[in-house]
């Protein structure tokens, strides 16, 4: 009987004192002039990308910038030598890109640079790119 009260007993002091402790850090904080101040994170980036960069697609393929990727997208294209026509289509995350080589030029090689090129400059996108004939 003893023992279940000691414990029950160091039970609550602990409860108590881990209230204490929440409660304390949720406290507001003063500055060097001694006011009271709060803080809001909701633009700071500390809340997921939403907040962070707005233009940003999230998973649910919803963007605000389809058209100005899409230029963005076709001025990387234009600035690789040996693309001779390209298709650009995007859906959601995803990027997906279809040039043709123009003569004299590895269609293979073409790809990768197209791809490289992309991937770095629109990090944003799963970008995938074919070949056409």
């Amino acid at each position: 009987m003893e023992k279940s009260r000691k414990f029950s007993q160091a039970a609550a002091g602990l409860a108590l004192l881990l209230m204490i402790a929440v409660i304390g850090g949720c406290g507001i904080k003063k500055d060097s002039s001694n006011n009271m101040n709060t803080r809001s994170y909701g633009h700071d980036g500390y809340l997921g990308i939403s907040n962070s960069n707005p233009h940003l697609p999230n998973r649910n393929g919803n963007d605000l910038n389809y058209g100005s990727d899409g230029n963005f997208a076709e001025r990387k294209l234009k600035e690789i030598r040996g693309v001779a026509d390209y298709t650009i289509i995007i859906q959601g995350p995803k990027l997906k890109v279809a040039v043709k080589a123009a003569r004299n030029v590895d269609p293979a090689s073409l790809e990768r640079e197209v791809l490289s090129t992309l991937q770095a400059n629109m990090p944003r996108y799963e970008v995938s790119v074919t070949t056409m004939k």
